[in-house]
C-alpha cells in the first residue's frame, strides 16, 4: 500500500516496513498480553509477556514479506497495527510452513500443542474456494481503544481489496472485533472456531463491492 490517511495533523494510518518490526512486535505484545486467546495459550502471565514478542515477530515478518501491515498512530506513537496477508499470501506463507512452526514452537515453548491446535483449527475453516485478502491480527494499544483505529484500519484494507475485485477473510476474536467487522461489511461464515475449554473465533467473509455498491 502506499497511501497514507490523516485523520489529522498528527494521527495517521500509513503502511508499516522492516523499520518498524520491533515497535510493531512491542505494540501487538502489549495489546494481546491479557487476551482470551493468548491466555488459552499460555495461562502463566509472565511466561506470556516474556514470548508474545518473539510469537508475533514471526506474524509481522510473514505480513511484510507475503501481504503487508497497516500502523496507526499519532506523531511517532504506534497506537494501532493490522497484520494481512494478500490473495496469494496465504498459499505462498503455507510454503513455509516448517521454518514458521520451529519460530513459533521456540517462541512459545510450553504453549506450543495449545497454539498448533489454533493453528489446525484455523486452518481447517480457513476459505480455498478463491483468492482473498486475510487480516490476521489487529491491536489496539491499551487505552488507544475508543478512537476508530481498527475500524479505519480494516476500512482502508476491505478498500483495496474492492478495488482489486477480491473479498477479504478475517477471525473475529472478541466482541469488539466482531463488532468492527459488521460495521466494515463483514458477516459470519460458516461454523464457529471453539477451542478446547477456551475462546471462540469467529469467520467472516466480505465479497468485493463494486464502486458505489
Amino acid at each position: 500500500m502506499t497511501y497514507t490517511e490523516p485523520a489529522t495533523a498528527a494521527r495517521t494510518i500509513r503502511p508499516g516496513g522492516p523499520e518498524d518490526t520491533d515497535r510493531l512486535c512491542g505494540l501487538l505484545a502489549e495489546a494481546f498480553q491479557d487476551d482470551p486467546l493468548t491466555a488459552w495459550i499460555l495461562p502463566d502471565p509472565v511466561e506470556r509477556a516474556a514470548a508474545l514478542p518473539a510469537f508475533f515477530r514471526v506474524f509481522v515478518d510473514l505480513s511484510l514479506a507475503h501481504g503487508g501491515v497497516l500502523v496507526g498512530g499519532v506523531g511517532g506513537d504506534f497506537a494501532a497495527a493490522l497484520l494481512y496477508l494478500s490473495p496469494a499470501g496465504w498459499e505462498e506463507a503455507q510454503e513455509r510452513d516448517e521454518d514458521v512452526q520451529r519460530r513459533l514452537a521456540e517462541a512459545v515453548g510450553s504453549g506450543t500443542a495449545a497454539l498448533f491446535t489454533i493453528l489446525a483449527m484455523q486452518a481447517a475453516h480457513h476459505p480455498s474456494e478463491e483468492p482473498q485478502y486475510y487480516a490476521s491480527f489487529g491491536a489496539v494499544r491499551p487505552g488507544e481503544q475508543q478512537g476508530g483505529w481498527m475500524t479505519g484500519m480494516l476500512g482502508l484494507l476491505v478498500a483495496r481489496a474492492d478495488a482489486e475485485g477480491v473479498p477479504t477473510y478475517v477471525e473475529a476474536s472478541s466482541p469488539g472485533g466482531y463488532a468492527v467487522s459488521l460495521r466494515n461489511g463483514f458477516a459470519p461464515l460458516g461454523t464457529e472456531i471453539r477451542l478446547p475449554d477456551g475462546p471462540v473465533l469467529r469467520p467472516m467473509w466480505r465479497p468485493a463491492r463494486r464502486s458505489g455498491a
